[in-house]
């Protein structure tokens, strides 16, 4: 049996090597040079429903399979979190806001937003994580060389 074992690992072994696939240099250097995220999930249970993605252009806060029950995007370079709030639910709540005080933020549901707002307000389970998230947009903002 331990035979088998040792067999089965050098033919897998083998088999690896021959599957290995180069990355050219400047394809690393690509994929490590675009800042950004995606994820699901402030919190557990219900919080599980929110997805999140950042890019040097813009943030959204999906909520819903599918953004069904709201997307909200917001331009990266226009807008300013206020710091972690708490819910009167007992979670937490990070609010962004256009710095200029327009209606920069871009609100519906699946892929249409056509709605404008000035503020828009994502739920998290406890606070710590509203303040972590915080400080990855803000990371994020850095990474982009996107002042404030």
């Amino acid at each position: 049996m331990r035979g088998l074992i040792v067999i089965g690992l050098f033919a897998l072994s083998i088999g690896g090597c021959a599957t290995v696939q180069e990355v050219s240099p400047a394809a690393a250097e690509t994929a490590e040079a675009t800042p950004g995220f995606d994820f699901w999930g402030t919190g557990e249970g219900s919080y599980f429903y929110h997805r999140l993605i950042g890019d040097c252009e813009t943030l959204v806060h999906g909520h819903g399979r599918n953004m069904a029950w709201g997307q909200w995007r917001m331009p990266l370079d226009l807008v300013v979190d206020g710091g972690a709030e708490e819910s009167e639910h007992g979670g937490a709540f990070l609010r962004f806001s256009c710095t200029d005080g327009s209606a920069c933020i871009q609100q519906g549901a699946l892929s249409l937003t056509p709605d404008r707002v000035v503020s828009h307000a994502v739920p998290f389970e406890t606070m710590q994580r509203a303040r972590d998230f915080s400080v990855r947009v803000a990371a994020l903002k850095t990474a982009c060389g996107i002042g404030g």
